[in-house]
This record gives structure tokens, C-alpha cells and sequence, in this order.
């Protein structure tokens, strides 16, 4: 990561935090968000004001298994984090790198499939309701919500003809043309 992308601030994929939270939860929404969506870097050590902290030297690898474990055991589907160092100004800061997932919905464990499903909506991160799941269900098995079939939805073939006349009835309205 680039001074000048710090320097850009948090964004969709980007998120920063001064140090490991002492409860993971307070970034594992964020990671579950990413592989939701498109991915993204959890940068440790540069503060929301975008100024470089760092890690201290002494505690950096342990601080990197911290946050690769956590991840891990936090997470479902399993999300296996890219979780390496970058020296930006001279200071270490600690980059977990978050693939986009391909089993998608990945929830917090301990919250859930109902309440521990979230996404990246700009810079934030926003718990996703019951019928965005549903959508990154049917996407990650290649199906869309719009081919699902309703089986408790009862169509006659008068309510089929009625829909195919509403049809016509808007397609010669949108070709007329008043010139």
C-alpha cells in the first residue's frame, strides 16, 4: 500500500484500525463485508485521520498471528486472510488482506447467519438484510433471485393471459411515436 492510497482515506475496500482491537468483533464485520463483496485490506496501525502510527517492533508478529487466528476462527464459511508487513514512513504497519469470497454469505460465527451476514457500503460497513443473503446465496451457487420458483404462489392460465395481454398493451404504447 502506497503513502498516497493511505492518504486517500478509508474507502470500499480499505479500512483502518491504530491498533488490534482487543475483541475482534469490532473489525470481523468488516472482513466478513469484504469477502461479501469485493474484498479489501484492513490496514493496522494508521489512525482514521490517516496518519501512520505503526506497530511497535516488538509485538508485530504476534500481533499478525493474532489477527490471521482470529479471522480464521471467527468466520463462516473459513476466510483465509493474506496477513503481511509494509514499512510506510519508516513505521510498520500490518495489512490483512481480505480475497473476495466464493461461498458467499460469509457471516460472523458467533452471531450467526441471521444477524452476522454484513457488507461495504462506501467507507462503512452495514449489516445486510434477510434478502441481500438470500441474493449472495443464489450467486455463489450461479443462480440469480429472479429464477427462483415460488411454490407457494398459485398462477391459473386466466392470470397468464391477463399478464401477457397488460404486456402487449405496453409494448404497442411504448412503439407509438407521435412524429
Amino acid at each position: 500500500m502506497t503513502v498516497d492510497e493511505i492518504l486517500s482515506g478509508e474507502s470500499q475496500n480499505v479500512e483502518f484500525k491504530v491498533c488490534r482491537p482487543e475483541k475482534s468483533s469490532k473489525y470481523m464485520k468488516t472482513v466478513v463485508a469484504f469477502a461479501n463483496g469485493k474484498g479489501g485490506r484492513i490496514v493496522f496501525g494508521v489512525d482514521d485521520a490517516r496518519v501512520v502510527k505503526g506497530i511497535p517492533a516488538d509485538i508485530v508478529f504476534q500481533e499478525m498471528d493474532a489477527i490471521t487466528n482470529a479471522i480464521s476462527d471467527s468466520c463462516e464459511p473459513t476466510i483465509v486472510p493474506d496477513v503481511y508487513l509494509q514499512t510506510i514512513n519508516d513505521k510498520t504497519v500490518i495489512i490483512a488482506e481480505i480475497n473476495v469470497g466464493k461461498q458467499k454469505p460469509y457471516y460472523i460465527k458467533s452471531a450467526g447467519i441471521t444477524d452476522g451476514v454484513y457488507i461495504r457500503v462506501s467507507g462503512t460497513t452495514r449489516k445486510a438484510d434477510r434478502a441481500m443473503t438470500q441474493e449472495m446465496y443464489y450467486e455463489s451457487e450461479g443462480r440469480s433471485y429472479d429464477t427462483v420458483i415460488r411454490r407457494d404462489v398459485q398462477i391459473s392460465d386466466d392470470d397468464i393471459e391477463q399478464l401477457c395481454a397488460d404486456m402487449k398493451q405496453v409494448a404497442l404504447a411504448n412503439c407509438q411515436n407521435e412524429a
